[in-house]
């Protein structure tokens, strides 16, 4: 069966092991649904060590509410008990409320290092490359893009798509893209390479289809000042503002898509405003400088609340010997 992740169950008494070891004065757990987060979280509420724990996730399919009927049985639910609790959009932020019952989920969206994803010196000259970088799975909709490639050929569109990843897709996306001279799959490609290929293309493309809360690699093209098509689902509407740094179309249409690129492509004065405005708001929004600040703000108050109940369990066990 072809899944998206795969798992290794870790020892509890390896993790809570580390954790001893090493002393911090928080954990910070991330990929909630993972057993070593799980783990971490446990062995952390067990040796007195704030935790804050942060949901990257949204359902692969269907919506959240439905997924959040089901999660009273799920041990998660009972295991994981953050101090301070934080999710990269608010759509993961409502997932995580929903699920686990948490009120208080602060959104800390993801980070992208603009002084290594950057344009070129004067923005530089550009191909008419239309760039995807990802996992090839299902829900990530290459397949979408592949067919809006299809339509891009026959109006004669001079752009080139090149697709970076790799996955269990891949076979099907090479059978579905034979006799296309506009698509090129690159295959995994090296860090250096993916910074290059953003810097040097007019457009990213994420067609996914669902199950994205965020998406890292739209921070990474706005900091290379490139454009963004991209599906309105999950998280990604939080990200791109459609009109003022890219596009928004809806998922699985392969037309509106072509039609979207085509334009962004086409129009370069358009092409020029949203490529200032993605590196303005990576900048002002997702760099590393401003979301550290946001998690600096986040552990002092896990401390501060976990000194809080440490003190008020003092006082009542001191009571109680009174």
């Amino acid at each position: 069966l072809p899944l998206d992740h795969y798992a290794a169950l870790p020892s509890l008494h390896d993790v809570e092991r580390v954790i001893k070891e090493v002393n911090p004065d928080v954990v910070h757990v991330h990929h909630l649904f993972a057993p070593l987060s799980a783990f971490a979280a446990v062995a952390s509420s067990k040796l007195g060590v704030p935790r804050v724990l942060t949901n990257h996730s949204l359902p692969p399919v269907g919506e959240a509410k439905a997924w959040a009927k089901v999660s009273y049985m799920a041990p998660y639910r009972w295991l994981l008990k953050p101090t301070v609790a934080t999710a990269v959009s608010a759509a993961a932020a409502q997932f995580t409320r929903e699920l686990f019952g948490w009120r208080d989920v602060r959104v800390i969206p993801n980070a992208v290092d603009c002084s290594k994803f950057k344009p070129s010196e004067g923005l530089g000259e550009r191909e008419d490359w239309v760039l995807y970088v990802g996992r090839l799975v299902w829900r990530k909709g290459v397949h979408v893009l592949v067919k809006a490639a299809r339509i891009l050929e026959e109006r004669r569109s001079p752009c080139k798509v090149l697709i970076a990843g790799g996955g269990y897709f891949e076979r099907y996306l090479k059978l579905l893209s034979s006799g296309l001279r506009n698509v090129v799959l690159l295959g995994k490609v090296s860090e250096q390479r993916k910074m290059e290929l953003y810097r040097m293309s007019k457009v990213f493309v994420l067609p996914s289809l669902g199950g994205e809360s965020f998406g890292v690699v739209l921070i990474e093209a706005f900091a290379a000042a490139t454009p963004v098509v991209a599906s309105r689902v999950g998280g990604i509407p939080e990200v791109v503002d459609s009109g003022v740094n890219g596009l928004l179309v809806d998922p699985g249409d392969p037309v509106q898509l072509a039609d979207a690129i085509s334009e962004v492509l086409s129009t370069e004065d358009l092409w020029k405003a949203f490529s200032r405005n993605a590196r303005k708001k990576a900048e002002e929004r997702y760099s590393i400088e401003v979301i550290g600040k946001l998690y600096e703000q986040a552990y002092s108050e896990a401390l501060e609340l976990n000194a809080s109940a440490e003190h008020a369990a003092s006082s009542d066990q001191l009571g109680t010997t009174l």
